[in-house]
């Protein structure tokens, strides 16, 4: 690292964010001088616009003329860029189950105790109880504990943190809505009085934390994947495990029936994949690629390089929420009209195209996290949809990289052994369309 990196670091944010908040307080951690730059939201910056033209959003971190993107991926940035006072757990499950938790903080817990909790179609009441239920999560998850990092603050607290006491609590105050009473979340109200003692919130004084993580000797010994065969979220997990080599036993699941071995290592979501590694639960697709790649460092997946691994985690991002959402539920609903939803999916597509241009993977010379992401999605999953809909969704003229790249990955063994059944796969995507269309 250049001697006065920490110089060129900006941070463009806004001041109520829980997102922005987070990374402040990372920052403040690590003892990283940068500069704050407020956005105004309802007049968003040319600069913010230029450095997130997809989202539009804050916070937007600046490392040396390096835009990164998306709080959670900021967070691992900073972690790894600055290696002092470590915010993440180095040790791989426990990282993995710190990110799946932040993500169900941001995407279960915020939007029952907020949105939900303001539209209140069920009733205020019922909309308090089922964000409780999800908030007791975190009660138990904290018990015992410091803090949910251990006996310091860490990645976790930062996100519970910045969303709950200091952007939930304050919410539902104003709506005379007491939400984790102490007498039902003795642990919470423990945690929050500790996190509002330590001074770096407020202050940046360095935090110090140790750990010495061990790897069992035979881990790849003891592998288990619940599964679905159309599942491109499975597939991916296949791909990895096939791609490094590691002996798995496989567990087919029936969705509609779910195995008791599935509601009870996945109790949250209750969907696959769920990756067993002894005794380590894994859930999430993303995480458990993470988990694979820090586990088995043969055929590395993700990039080495922060900046680089950031980005390959957004777009992963964006092929999982943005891609799939356009090119899926919103093409088959075509409220707006077909034309008008293929044209949005292909404006999005289009960045992919970019994205992978002038290189045989998006990992560059070798297939990665990306690939493995974008491809169990776009071509063994959402194309089939497209073809049972009669739609030319990715054209060699429009589209001449990705059809590349499509090619290119078919070659490889690992991906190729978990292409779904063509026929089986369309035909079960166009019963999910006509469910859709006749809801």
């Amino acid at each position: 690292m250049a001697e006065k990196e920490e110089e060129r670091v900006k941070l463009l944010g806004f001041w109520a964010s829980p997102f922005t908040c987070r990374v402040k307080m990372a920052l403040k951690l690590k003892g990283v001088p940068y500069e704050y730059l407020e956005e105004d939201l309802v007049n968003k910056s040319p600069l913010l616009l230029q450095l997130n033209p997809l989202h539009k959003k804050v916070p937007v971190l600046i490392h040396n003329g390096k835009p990164i993107l998306e709080s959670i991926l900021i967070l691992e940035y900073i972690d790894r860029t600055w290696t002092n006072n470590p915010i993440l757990p180095q040790d791989p499950y426990e990282k993995a189950r710190a990110l799946f938790l932040a993500k169900f903080v941001d995407e279960q817990v915020a939007p029952a105790g907020f949105r939900s909790l303001v539209k209140a179609d069920k009733g205020i009441e019922v909309a308090v109880k089922e964000a409780q239920e999800l908030i007791m999560f975190l009660e138990k998850e904290v018990t015992g504990k410091d803090f949910f990092n251990g006996k310091t603050i860490g990645f976790l607290d930062m996100v519970v943190g910045s969303m709950i006491p200091y952007c939930g609590v304050r919410a539902w105050e104003f709506m005379g809505i007491n939400m984790i009473p102490e007498e039902k979340f003795p642990e919470l109200n423990r945690w929050i009085k500790k996190l509002n003692e330590i001074e770096m919130i407020n202050r940046g004084v360095k935090k110090t934390r140790e750990r010495d993580p061990t790897m069992a000797e035979k881990q790849e010994e003891v592998v288990k994947l619940l599964g679905f065969w159309a599942s491109p979220f499975s597939r991916r997990v296949e791909m990895a495990l096939k791609l490094k080599g590691v002996p798995y036993e496989y567990l087919e699941e029936d969705l509609p029936n779910k195995t008791p071995l599935l509601l009870e290592l996945n109790p949250v979501h209750k969907k696959v994949p769920v990756l067993v590694h002894n005794g380590n639960i894994l859930l999430e697709s993303h995480l458990i690629l993470e988990y694979i790649d820090q586990t088995w460092s043969n055929n590395p997946i993700l990039p080495q390089d922060p900046y680089d691994k950031a980005i390959a985690r957004f777009w992963a991002k964006f092929v999982d929420e943005q891609i799939l959402t356009l090119g899926f539920r919103s093409l088959v609903k075509a409220e707006k009209g077909r034309e008008i939803a293929i044209e949005e999916t292909r404006e999005q597509i289009m960045f992919l195209e970019k994205e992978v241009t002038g290189k045989d993977f998006f990992g560059g010379k070798t297939i990665g996290f990306l690939d493995m992401v974008a491809g169990s999605m776009i071509p063994f999953c959402l194309a089939r949809l497209w073809e049972g809909l009669g739609i030319d969704m990715i054209p060699g003229e429009k589209f001449p990289e990705l059809n590349r790249w499509i090619k290119n990955l078919k070659v490889v063994e690992a991906v190729r052994e978990c292409i779904p059944p063509r026929d089986k796969q369309t035909e079960r995507m166009n019963k999910i369309a006509e469910k859709i269309m006749s809801a």
